[in-house]
Formats: C-alpha cells, sequence, structure tokens
C-alpha cells in the first residue's frame, strides 16, 4: 500500500511535466535581453588615484564606503531675527568615505570641534523663522552649514569631506 502511495504521485508528476512540455512550446527559461547597447567608451572609466590607507591589507582590494558622523555636543542657541522668540539647534556632520578614511576623518574632526562649533555658528548667528519652520529652510540651513564648514576645511588643507549636515533636534520658545 505505501508503494502504491508513493509510486502514483510520482509517475502522475513524470506525466504531467513530459506532457506539458511536449504540448508547450517555449524558447527557453529565464529572462532574455534581446538587444544589449554596449557603448565601451562609457563602460570604461580612468581608474581613480586609491589612498593606500583604502585598501584592505589582507585581501588588496578597496575597502566599501562607510558612512560616519559626528554629533556636535554644544546645542546652539539664540534669538531669531526680526522676532522675540528663541530658537535652539543641534547639529551633526555626516561624512561617506571608505572604511578606514571615515573613521580617521570623524576623528580628526571630534579633536577640532571647538572650531567647527563656533564655525557653525558664524551661519546659525542670523537665522530667520522662515528657515526653522518650513522643511525647505531648515535644509537650506543644513546646506549652508555644510557650504561653509567644507569651505573651512578647505582652508584647513583638509579634504571636504562633509556629505550633509543634519539638524537633529531644533526648538523654538
Amino acid at each position: 500500500m505505501i508503494l502504491l502511495q508513493i509510486v502514483i504521485p510520482a509517475v502522475f508528476v513524470f506525466v504531467v511535466f513530459i506532457v506539458g512540455h511536449l504540448f508547450v512550446t517555449s524558447d527557453g527559461s529565464g529572462l532574455y535581453v534581446t538587444e544589449i547597447n554596449f557603448d565601451p567608451e562609457t563602460v570604461l572609466e580612468e581608474p581613480k588615484e586609491v589612498d593606500p590607507l583604502d585598501i584592505d591589507p589582507e585581501t588588496g582590494l578597496i575597502l566599501p564606503d562607510k558612512y560616519n558622523y559626528l554629533k556636535i555636543e554644544n546645542v546652539f542657541s539664540g534669538k531669531i531675527m526680526g522676532s522675540d522668540k528663541l530658537f535652539s539647534i543641534e547639529v551633526a556632520l555626516l561624512t561617506k568615505q571608505p572604511t578606514i578614511s571615515s573613521d580617521l576623518f570623524i576623528s580628526a574632526l571630534y579633536e577640532m570641534e571647538p572650531d567647527l562649533i563656533a564655525e557653525i555658528t558664524t551661519v546659525i548667528l542670523e537665522v530667520s523663522a522662515d528657515q526653522l519652520l518650513a522643511y525647505d529652510g531648515r535644509e537650506k540651513l543644513s546646506l549652508a552649514i555644510q557650504r561653509h564648514v567644507n569651505e573651512y576645511l578647505v582652508g584647513l588643507d583638509m579634504f571636504p569631506g562633509i556629505t550633509e549636515v543634519f539638524i537633529t533636534n531644533f526648538n523654538i520658545v
């Protein structure tokens, strides 16, 4: 009885498989692309110069990019221009670089955090209510901080590696 319970379903599966392949026509299975546009000039790029720190010593491969950030511990606060309201902002600086370079860059920024606070303060001195209340305004403020700090880093002969600035917290009183 057990033999019939195994043999009959197996025979049925094989018969359905064979009949299906005999009566159903196909050009094959899988995804086939009929036309491939290949332009060797756009595919081949000049190899970029690689920093030796970005090469894995064990494999010899280039390390992948890594997001790393520095949260500025200072809370920036002041009076909104043209208003009697007060504000406070907290900021984080983000970089995306190969693994080791990212860590070294953030540790260098950490060492110079008081200078970064002073530079960010110069941007935040003239903040308006529109910049803080509207999403677009906060985005423009973040971009202004990013540009200013990157320019400051260039002035110090450092790599301007801050890719984004996030306003992690803001309050208006």
